[in-house]
């Protein structure tokens, strides 16, 4: 072979190489997490904060929550619409308890039992309440939400799961005698007796609100939230009968260094994974932190929120995929809507 074409091989081999090269870099670049937000339709409802939400069916629920009118006096909403991710869009469903005018609440509280949500307490901006509906999406117009047994207390900002098919409400905000308090009380529901229970108090450091809660199987994972202007940072799982005390959010040792203690977050569960998004601590975040199930340890090198820090926005995860959607940040508060995929 001849030194032309022993050159044109050696181009050819360069190029292969080269473009191989670029080809494994770009596949093998799993740290480029730009993309892991993506911007949704927006809310039906009004720009809303403190509302309360649960997934039926890969379908969301979002109901209730505080917004604004014009002359910025602040108004409470019953109103409950529901997404459909596969669609993108929301449709408006029936409001909270049709006929109870004090049903417009903000802190409510939300899970789901089988095929059926179940939203009640929180507080009317006069009053905090103990009200308690079940919300069935397959019933006709003008009855979907039905009443049911009171909560023994009445009760804002709390953490609410299920667990072999019984819900546990507990934390949060309170009245006592004097005034408001913070709890560590717990209870638990009965669907079928429609009875609640009350249980021992958690054995939290420190009565709390605003805290979040995400469930793997039958285990709920729970922490954070705000105590007295701190932010507490132990952190428990739960498994309907034993608490068990985890890593503190907050850890500085020959391992790990990080604080990710904060209150009023959204929180959901993708694969092993529980994700906090945003928050409040002293200002509003957008950070986006991840705790290993497995390692009980936590990160937060993935995207911040597209749409900005906020606190008391709503979180859930439909087939992998997180959402997050309205949200409050100072007095601005959110209509939009966020899916989040996480490039791990």
């Amino acid at each position: 072979m001849n030194k032309k074409n022993w050159l044109l091989v050696l181009s050819a081999f360069v190029v292969t190489v080269t473009s191989f090269s670029s080809c494994k870099k770009s596949d093998d670049n799993t740290e480029d997490k730009s993309t892991e937000w993506f911007q949704k339709a927006a809310y039906k409802g009004p720009q809303t904060s403190s509302a309360a939400s649960f997934v039926i069916k890969n379908i969301a629920y979002v109901t209730t929550g505080q917004s604004s009118n014009a002359g910025s006096k602040a108004v409470h909403l019953k109103n409950t619409y529901a997404y459909d991710p596969a669609s993108n869009t929301w449709s408006e469903k029936d409001t909270l308890a049709d006929h109870d005018v004090r049903s417009g609440r903000r802190g409510a509280i939300a899970f789901v039992i089988g095929d059926f949500g179940y939203v009640g307490g929180g507080n009317d901006g006069a009053n905090f309440l103990k009200d308690f509906y079940k919300f069935d999406p397959s019933a006709d117009k003008g009855k979907q939400w039905t009443k049911i047994a009171d909560l023994p207390i009445v009760l804002a900002n709390a953490v609410a799961f299920t667990i072999n098919g019984k819900a546990y409400v507990g934390t949060g905000e309170t009245t006592i005698s004097n005034g408001t308090s913070f709890t560590n009380q717990f209870f638990k529901y009965d669907p079928e007796a429609n009875k609640w229970e009350a249980i021992p108090d958690a054995p939290f450091a420190a009565k709390r609100k605003g805290a979040f809660v995400f469930s793997v199987g039958n285990i709920a994972y729970i922490g954070g939230g705000v105590s007295n202007n701190d932010y507490p940072k132990d952190f428990y799982k739960f498994d309907g009968s034993k608490w068990t005390q985890l890593a503190d959010l907050s850890r500085k040792d020959g391992t790990y260094d990080y604080d990710m203690s904060r209150s009023n977050a959204a929180a959901f569960v993708i694969g092993n994974s529980g994700f906090l998004v945003g928050g409040l601590k002293g200002t509003a975040t957008s950070s986006v932190v991840k705790y290993n199930i497995s390692g009980d340890f936590w990160t937060s090198d993935n995207t911040a929120l597209g749409g900005g820090a906020r606190q008391d926005a709503v979180g859930y995860a439909i087939q992998s995929i997180g959402y997050v959607a309205t949200g409050l940040n100072g007095t601005t508060r959110f209509d939009d809507n966020w899916s989040f995929v996480p490039v791990y």
